[in-house]
């Protein structure tokens, strides 16, 4: 990541206080607690008062102006720990819906309370076991919804619910649901990345609000706002991931000498390291260009969506083979990375799904 001096700073002071308060440790302490929140109400309060959720907010909305780069950054340092934390459900998601398709006033009223940690809400899209942009099945009938969105992110503590839902006119509304609002029925289950997920169901839910902006034109670009988020995390694990390995490589004897020493296990890492270079370079050129207001930001999130995935699966793999019969056991973290890669390759759409969609945009 190319930052500014300030971008860093802000950086670096998220670094050190998730290594203090959300390393990995903290992950598997939630894993294995019966009953565990989907995240620390302590700790999120405290990423609030550093800033943290407000770095890519407008200015104007509570935010501290950071931009994408500045967020996408944070979001690594995340991925590099598997901090448990609504930056990505709440913020990048969320927060990115309200932005491009809220109005004027409903952006100045939810923002400042998304980025002060006041309220905390998630998104609910998906229906069925494929992620697809288009909702089908949760429909709007006489100002009412209904239907059921699948791996909803943190849903049983986000105050709000942001739901896609199929308009009679054919179009995409998003409708604003209070999460224990009547008709509301969260089944959470944790996944074996650790993190909580939901199927939610409705039953002819009446929204608290509908977002009154331009649903149409901001949809997607909210949609691939909040993917290059979850790409910026991604690339933080993946680069943990073979930073662990490299040096694990350097430590591991056999045979009477470091196994890093070994050509073809040398090989293999270069082969990683040059595929997250390449996968990062795609990243760091999709956050600048949202930050520069560009218009191809649908292209270059594909292109970015899909060489993550495909990156931070092969560099989990990788290291798991590479740490041996140790890579598969609960007790190493590497095990950990591989299982939060494969729930991030299904979120937002697979790297098959983001190749389609660019070849769609392509005209083919």
């Amino acid at each position: 990541m190319v930052l500014n001096e300030e971008q860093q700073l802000l950086r670096d002071t998220i670094a050190a206080f998730l290594d203090e308060h959300a390393p990995i440790e903290a992950l598997r302490a939630l894993r294995d607690t019966p009953n565990s929140p989907a995240w620390g109400t302590e700790l999120w309060q405290q990423l609030c008062e550093l800033g943290a959720p407000a770095a890519a907010m407008p200015e104007e909305h509570g935010g501290l102006g950071f931009g994408w780069l500045g967020f996408g950054a944070l979001l690594a340092e995340t991925g590099r720990r598997l901090s448990a934390t609504p930056l990505l459900s709440s913020i990048a998601a969320a927060g990115s819906l309200i932005h491009r398709c809220g109005s004027h006033e409903q952006s100045s009223h939810w923002l400042p309370q998304l980025a002060s940690g006041e309220v905390t809400a998630t998104v609910a899209l998906q229906e069925g076991q494929h992620f697809h942009s288009k909702p089908e099945q949760c429909t709007a009938v006489q100002g009412t919804i209904s239907g059921s969105k699948t791996l909803v992110m943190d849903a049983s503590q986000a105050n709000y619910l942001l739901v896609s839902v199929a308009l009679e006119n054919t179009e995409t509304g998003i409708a604003m649901v209070a999460s224990d609002a009547p008709g509301v029925a969260i089944n959470e289950q944790q996944l074996f990345d650790g993190r909580k997920y939901a199927t939610v169901t409705l039953n002819q839910v009446t929204p608290d609000t509908w977002l009154e902006g331009d649903v149409a034109k901001g949809f997607g670009r909210a949609l691939d706002e909040a993917t290059l988020a979850l790409c910026a995390e991604m690339m933080g694990g993946a680069r943990e991931t073979l930073d662990r390995t490299v040096a694990y490589l350097n430590e591991r004897e056999q045979f009477g000498v470091k196994i890093g020493s070994f050509q073809a296990l040398q090989h293999r890492c270069a082969q990683a390291y040059c595929q997250l270079e390449l996968a990062e370079s795609t990243l760091l050129a999709a956050l600048t260009a949202i930050d520069r207001g560009a218009d191809d930001i649908a292209d270059v999130t594909c292109r970015t969506k899909a060489l993550a995935g495909d990156c931070y699966d092969h560099i989990t793999n990788e290291a798991v083979q590479l740490h041996g019969g140790m890579g598969v056991t609960d007790e190493m973290d590497i095990g950990l990375f591989l299982k939060r890669a494969r729930v991030c390759q299904q979120l937002f759409g697979t790297s098959d799904y983001h190749r389609q969609r660019f070849a769609s945009l392509r005209g083919f």
